[in-house]
């Protein structure tokens, strides 16, 4: 498996496939930043759609063979700064028969404003083959600015990471034939994230037959991993949004995650 793959199974977890080169060029960078301005951010519908105790575990499948496995977890809400937050935690791995040859064993987590909906505390520690890493960022949503260890830049107002974005994207109305953006930071960068609601339709998975929305999450970044076709998400069309299918296509062939079983919150 190729380093430049390497973030293809955390990619499929909530359309966190996300990841892209840091943009270098500051007028780039701010013309990024002020993408927004005239854009309105969705809002909340669906408050309930997830809660603690939610945990979705996933099968990811390279073609026919399964090369591993995703749990995406609403653990519990915290306190961070004095302020209520969901945090969400998403794990992803090789199976065995993958580990020989390229081992992953991925964890990112999220600190989601439960009032204001957004990222007060993002992290992620990779692990794949011989490469390690270990990252996080804050965000002072009352200054919007995003700090980590490595920089301090300014931000979006309500600023999201890609995974809180996906849990928000849960609280939102779909239509088919819509299409949305969320401003979006990561590692230093800031894009609009455009979400397109494509379809309906009833699909059928390990864990049970679904009425679904399909969606599309894009980036509008530079460096994202190399694939043919784009990435869909299949969400429960009730007020839970529960992804139950993601899919994309890349040059050797396609990796979906399937909806094995899961646990609804508390």
């Amino acid at each position: 498996m190729k380093l430049k793959h390497r973030h293809i199974i955390i990619v499929l977890l909530a359309a966190v496939a996300l990841f892209g080169r840091p943009e270098t060029d500051p007028e780039k960078a701010e013309l990024a930043l002020r993408a927004l301005d005239s854009v309105e951010i969705p809002q909340p519908v669906y408050y309930d759609a997830f809660g603690p105790g939610e945990e979705l575990h996933f099968s990811v499948d390279y073609g026919i063979v399964n090369a591993g496995w995703a749990i995406m977890s609403v653990v519990s809400i915290v306190e961070y700064n004095r302020r209520p937050a969901y945090y969400f935690e998403t794990r992803a791995g090789t199976n065995k028969s993958f580990s020989v040859v390229f081992k992953v064993e991925d964890r990112a987590e999220s600190l989601l404003d439960m009032e204001n909906f957004h990222t007060l505390r993002h992290e992620k520690h990779i692990r794949e083959g011989n490469y390690r890493a270990d990252r996080w960022f804050v965000i002072d949503q009352e200054r919007n600015i995003a700090r980590s260890e490595k920089y301090e830049v300014e931000t979006y107002p309500n600023a999201l990471d890609v995974l809180s974005a996906f849990y928000y994207t849960r609280m939102l109305e779909l239509e088919p034939g819509d299409t949305f953006h969320l401003p979006n930071h990561e590692g230093g960068k800031n894009y609009p994230l455009r979400v397109a609601v494509h379809r309906k339709e009833c699909i059928e998975v390990p864990a049970g037959r679904f009425d679904c929305i399909v969606i599309e999450p894009i980036l509008h970044s530079p460096g994202l991993f190399d694939h043919k076709g784009n990435i869909y998400i299949w969400v429960t069309d009730d007020d839970r949004r529960m992804p139950v299918l993601m899919q994309t296509k890349i040059f050797i062939g396609n990796i979906t995650a399937s909806l094995v079983k899961y646990t609804l919150s508390d």
